[in-house]
């Protein structure tokens, strides 16, 4: 039978507590910035974003920040047991990866690209995100025999 590892039940909570308010903030600014708020009303709007962009954006922001310090705790024990217990190590490393595409094409989005990328460049960060939840839903599944 493999070892166990298991994350203590508080870091469970901290990452599943910051995985559900970075999807359920970036889903929601999407929604705002792509139905609620749709291009007609912002010529009208002399092209103002929504009042509830920015805070969507702080929230997802704060979100972030948890799950970056929660990568990095459990990139010390947890993943480094994983590999020597060769225990899910693909979704593992895939949900490392795509943590870092999250990183890098929501840093790209804040810093880096010029406006007229920048749609096409947040449905491919939303599409990621969509992806490594998924996988980290994947990720925890049970054992079989359990």
């Amino acid at each position: 039978m493999k070892q166990r590892n298991r994350l203590s039940r508080a870091q469970r909570r901290l990452l599943y507590a910051s995985t559900a308010a970075l999807v359920l903030t970036g889903l929601m600014w999407l929604s705002v910035h792509q139905l609620a708020w749709p291009v007609m009303s912002r010529a009208s709007m002399e092209g103002l974003p929504s009042p509830w962009e920015p805070w969507l954006m702080k929230l997802h922001g704060a979100a972030m920040m948890v799950m970056l310090f929660m990568i990095g705790r459990i990139s010390s024990t947890h993943v480094m047991r994983g590999l020597r217990l060769h225990w899910r190590v693909r979704d593992g490393l895939g949900l490392l990866v795509g943590a870092a595409l999250l990183a890098l094409t929501g840093y790209s989005l804040y810093y880096l690209i010029p406006d007229d990328w920048r749609d096409a460049n947040g449905w491919v960060h939303a599409a990621i995100g969509i992806v490594w939840t998924v996988t980290l839903l994947w990720h925890r599944r049970r054992p079989p025999g359990r």
